[in-house]
């Protein structure tokens, strides 16, 4: 079977290291296809991000994955995004999945002429309900503070919330943790409170 990509770098399998490898493309479609999504998902979005792939690649390799794993590779493929900007986000977005919520807007930008914006990680217009997914490298890591200070990062935050809360259809502000991503309940309940309707 000839496929539309054949030829491409990520298309062809090659070695790492003298060891033969799968290609990209085979790589991610076969770790969709016998992973758990939130395994997969990461990898998929952060290949798509960084344009390694595109997503009719891995729509044409779905093609060689059997019948028994192609619904869970087809999920995994189907729900790939270029928009995640973590893989705190990209398992954000199957326990969203996981608990029934909503479909949420990811990377919403909340912006006013003449005034600073903000893209916020997601964004429940029906709730008017933003959910940030943090982790504690922004006020710790020193390469992401960048000579602030811990202080300093925490000002820059809360004013941001602060312009964030501003706009009108803004009703709800959720944070979510690594901690709370690794229990779909806890982000069931977080979401919950915010009203946002869950299974």
């Amino acid at each position: 079977m000839t496929r539309r990509y054949d030829g491409l770098p990520v298309t062809g399998d090659g070695d790492f290291c003298g060891a033969p490898v799968t290609s990209l493309v085979r790589t991610l479609t076969d770790v969709a296809a016998t992973e758990p999504l939130a395994s997969s998902l990461p990898m998929l979005d952060h290949a798509l991000a960084r344009r390694l792939v595109l997503p009719d690649m891995l729509v044409d390799e779905l093609s060689w994955v059997g019948p028994k794993a192609h619904a869970r590779a087809r999920t995994a493929v189907e729900m790939g995004s270029a928009l995640s900007g973590s893989p705190a986000e990209s398992i954000c977005r199957v326990r969203f999945r996981q608990i029934g919520a909503p479909e949420p807007i990811q990377q919403h930008e909340f912006a006013r002429p003449g005034d600073r914006r903000a893209v916020v990680d997601f964004w429940f217009p029906d709730q008017g309900v933003v959910v940030e997914v943090d982790g504690r490298a922004k006020y710790e890591d020193t390469a992401m503070l960048a000579g602030a200070s811990t202080a300093d990062a925490h000002w820059r935050e809360k004013q941001r919330e602060d312009f964030v809360r501003s706009f009108d259809g803004v009703r709800g502000f959720v944070r979510l943790t690594w901690a709370d991503l690794m229990d779909p309940e806890v982000v069931r309940a977080k979401l919950a409170r915010a009203g946002i309707p869950c299974r």
